[in-house]
């Protein structure tokens, strides 16, 4: 934009001379900055020392003029009229003019936002955006989970106390055969505070995502046992809304890693397809050993994930609009921590989404290949 105008004009907070005439001397030592402050409401405004000044958009004002048949006028116009008699601009010159700069900042501001446009695109393809991010907002987020261990210490204090009455109370060999006998209000309590440890498991992912893959905390296990630990978490929740859920497929093998890290794409999978499903909905789940790994994956009905957010869902703190309007409450940060432990251990959590159903929702799957 620099000497297109031809008159003074300020562009992103500097100010610039035109090509006709420069800054008033009046305005070069004002302190007032009534210029800088315009409305963009295409009046034609005078400021304290007699000259005009227009704001052509957001980030561009010119100024420093003298409009001659302005209707405003005060003392100090009168008197540039006399002295600054260059500076006066005919109403049909002035229009001409702001026409031509509306139409050169329009384009300018287009270029500018492919140019942004094109940066932000390189810097999320190099996906040195989320270390960034992460970096950026680890304090934040510090501070907001600054109780979970005070929440994780409190929890263990209900499970263990729980765990105590259903103990006591039925004669069943097993504790799974002892949760199955007590009451309604007995599982309600178990299976929460089962699920507060989950979720709190999640939290600190986020926080330390060098665990993931920290030698110390990874063991031999079964996947099957793993995810039907979640599945049994999460039934009681299912049924509770009515949820039918199918399970489809059996694995066999033993993945040498984190439980708890990939714990949370299981956890994640599952709460999802509970968050979004309507009720009297169906969830199916699938698991099965392949050549390359363990493959599991999760089919439920839900809101439309857009075109243009299939691969932001994965990002930090993201969720999509339809998501939004159909559960309100949400962090966003599930599918983005569950990627990570993915891609960590060496693959890609995949979603696809199907034709819409009028009384279900979108059929969407989400999809993993534990590598074993």
């Amino acid at each position: 934009m620099k000497n297109l105008a031809p008159f003074p004009y300020i562009y992103y907070e500097k100010k610039y001379d035109g090509i006709l005439f420069d800054w008033p001397e009046q305005c070069k030592k004002c302190q007032h900055h009534a210029c800088h402050n315009a409305l963009e409401d295409d009046t034609l405004y005078l400021c304290s020392y007699g000259f005009n000044y227009i704001k052509i958009n957001k980030n561009f004002t010119i100024s420093g003029f003298l409009a001659k048949d302005a209707i405003q006028t005060s003392p100090a116009r009168q008197k540039n009229m006399g002295i600054h008699r260059r500076r006066i601009v005919q109403n049909q010159n002035l229009s001409v003019a702001i026409d031509n700069l509306k139409s050169i900042s329009i384009e300018e501001q287009t270029e500018i936002e492919n140019k942004k446009l094109e940066v932000v695109q390189e810097y999320i393809k190099s996906n040195q955006y989320k270390d960034d991010f992460m970096d950026c907002v680890r304090e934040e987020i510090n501070k907001g989970l600054s109780f979970v261990h005070d929440y994780k210490q409190i929890n263990a204090q209900i499970a263990q106390n729980i765990n105590v009455i259903i103990e006591k109370n039925y004669k069943h060999e097993t504790l799974e055969e002892k949760v199955s006998a007590a009451s309604h209000q007995e599982k309600a309590i178990y299976w929460a505070s089962k699920f507060l440890t989950e979720k709190l498991n999640v939290a600190k992912f986020l926080l330390k995502p060098d665990w993931i893959t920290k030698e110390s905390e990874k063991d031999s296990f079964r996947f099957h046992g793993l995810f039907l630990k979640y599945l049994r978490i999460y039934q009681h929740m299912y049924d509770k809304r009515g949820i039918n859920v199918t399970l489809s497929g059996e694995s066999f093998k033993h993945l040498y890693a984190n439980p708890e890290a990939l714990g949370v794409i299981v956890h994640t999978f599952l709460d999802n397809a509970l968050k979004y499903s309507k009720a009297g909905s169906n969830v199916r789940i699938h698991v099965s050993d392949e050549a390359e790994g363990i493959f599991f994956s999760v089919l439920s009905y839900g809101p439309k994930i857009k075109e243009t957010e299939l691969q932001k869902i994965f990002q930090p703190f993201f969720r999509g609009e339809n998501a939004i309007k159909a559960q309100e409450e949400g962090a966003g940060y599930g599918l983005y921590i569950a990627q990570m432990v993915a891609k960590k251990i060496g693959t890609e959590i995949t979603v696809e989404q199907e034709d819409f159903d009028s009384n279900r929702g979108h059929e969407t799957t989400f999809n993993v290949l534990l590598p074993d």
